[in-house]
């Protein structure tokens, strides 16, 4: 029988980070644009950035500053419950997340190269 994606784990420089259920991510490569011509459709190719968005849990032992923009690139990873590893080693955080009293922080990275590692 077949599984899905039902837990994705997320360090961020070397330390796990709680998140809520719901990670999104799109791996960076090639994108296909229209380019409208007179009677038909053709299509151009561009680079396409990744993406990773999670909503991180605050808690006593972590605060917003972990996500400071200003802090550069790191190395993000996601670890999948299907044996999968995403390395993103050139991750950058977009901005400060938007801190919730209920210690929810919404996080997006953008990423430029990963490593797929499967178990």
């Amino acid at each position: 029988m077949a599984s899905t994606l039902g837990i994705a784990k997320l360090y961020w420089r070397g330390k796990k980070y709680d998140v809520q259920k719901g990670v999104r991510w799109r791996l960076p490569g090639m994108q296909n644009n229209d380019q409208n011509a007179t009677d038909r459709t053709l299509r151009s190719q561009a680079w396409q950035q990744g993406m990773c968005q999670a909503t991180v849990m605050i808690t006593n032992e972590d605060d917003e500053s972990t996500f400071d923009p200003a802090l550069g690139e790191g190395e993000l990873q996601i670890q999948t419950d299907l044996g999968t590893t995403y390395v993103f080693p050139d991750a950058y955080v977009r901005s400060f997340p938007d801190v919730q009293d209920n210690g929810q922080a919404p996080v997006t990275w953008s990423l430029s190269t990963y490593q797929k590692i499967s178990a």
